[in-house]
């Protein structure tokens, strides 16, 4: 099949909820509409007359591109979708499972959008609260502290060593706030600067090594095993895969992975020893391409990888919604019993000296 090799020239960097729901919706709408038979011109033609504006902007961009022959993998880049979303679509060129490549990607950006709200709203009172406290802080150093140091020096041995510490916290809140500030703005910015100068598959593999969980590995294990199942069960073989990985311009990581799997299976390794470097997958892909190598069933064992590794994924993922909010009230606990304290201390043991 002759692939386009035109580069795309929009790229999305943030996605809003908004966007993200137009864009499952659109991607579920037009896989079940291809399974009952549409082609991909009448699925296109028949969603831009039931959505709204918003919505049928994104869709006349796909279809104009569409109408002049251009990959609908690439259309959807160009009108914003990210580039895992765009690469399904593409490895669906060679599998042949495009209605139920669009179907499931749609479930998948759902699933996604229902996620960040879920964790919008989880942070959204912790938030406000925090805010608050700093406010109190802020309003306890500046405001309450001087007329406590009016009758009591909130320095001097009139206090014991606790008191003094828990006042000198609240005291030097601004100090401490403005260098946490500025100490996590200037990290923020040279790790971006890093990031920026590496090649993807670096980055990939950077991001992980550093992540506190296994949320990232899960995900792009999940990934890689469900399409290169959905590839060699549509009787594409390992060489064939990589190839087809290594054409993909919609995605630099996964052109740079085909690559380097290319490279180490040049120089004598098997497809499941070329992953070893991949430290951004779970280690059991490899176990699980090992295996399906010698049973001949590589395919379905990726794909019932690929459901294992997406339960777990969601599993993981409601695990740390439900440990975020107790964290930051607790820590939002911590600093209104200082600020009490700060307040309270200093005056009883002033009151003890009379």
């Amino acid at each position: 099949m002759a692939l386009s090799t035109k580069k795309p020239i929009s790229v999305t960097i943030y996605r809003t909820h908004k966007t993200t729901i137009q864009q499952g919706y659109f991607l579920k709408r037009c896989g079940q509409l291809l399974m009952d038979g549409f082609s991909l011109q009448e699925a296109l033609i028949f969603l831009e007359t039931i959505v709204d504006k918003h919505a049928k902007h994104m869709i006349e961009t796909i279809h104009t591109e569409v109408s002049k022959g251009i990959l609908f993998s690439e259309a959807l880049k160009k009108a914003g979708f990210s580039d895992v979303v765009c690469s399904q679509l593409y490895f669906s060129l060679y599998h042949g499972h495009l209605a139920e490549t669009a179907l499931k990607a749609g479930e998948q950006l759902l699933k996604q959008a229902e996620k960040k709200k879920k964790m919008k709203a989880v942070l959204h009172y912790p938030a406000i609260l925090f805010l608050f406290v700093i406010i109190m802080l802020l309003a306890m150093r500046f405001i309450l502290l001087p007329h406590i140091n009016d009758f009591v020096s909130v320095g001097s041995e009139q206090l014991n060593f606790g008191t003094r510490l828990i006042v000198s916290g609240v005291y030097y809140s601004p100090i401490i706030l403005l260098v946490g500030s500025i100490i996590s703005i200037l990290s923020f910015l040279l790790l971006l600067f890093k990031s920026k100068k590496m090649t993807p598959l670096e980055r990939v593999i950077w991001i992980a090594k550093w992540s506190p969980t296994s949320l990232y590995r899960l995900y792009w294990s999940q990934f890689f095993s469900n399409e290169w199942g959905f590839l060699l069960k549509g009787n594409s073989g390992l060489l064939e895969v990589v190839t087809i990985m290594k054409q993909n311009t919609l995605s630099p990581l996964i052109k740079e992975i085909g690559a380097h799997i290319e490279q180490k299976m040049k120089q004598g390794e098997s497809f499941h020893d070329s992953l070893k470097e991949l430290t951004f997958l779970k280690r059991e892909i490899m176990l699980v391409v090992r295996q399906g190598e010698r049973s001949g069933q590589l395919g379905q064992e990726l794909e019932m990888y690929a459901l294992t590794c997406e339960e777990a994924f969601d599993k993981k993922v409601e695990q740390t919604i439900n440990l975020i909010q107790p964290i930051i009230f607790i820590c939002v606990s911590l600093i209104i019993v200082a600020i009490y304290a700060a307040l309270l201390l200093p005056t009883f043991s002033a009151l003890n000296t009379f």
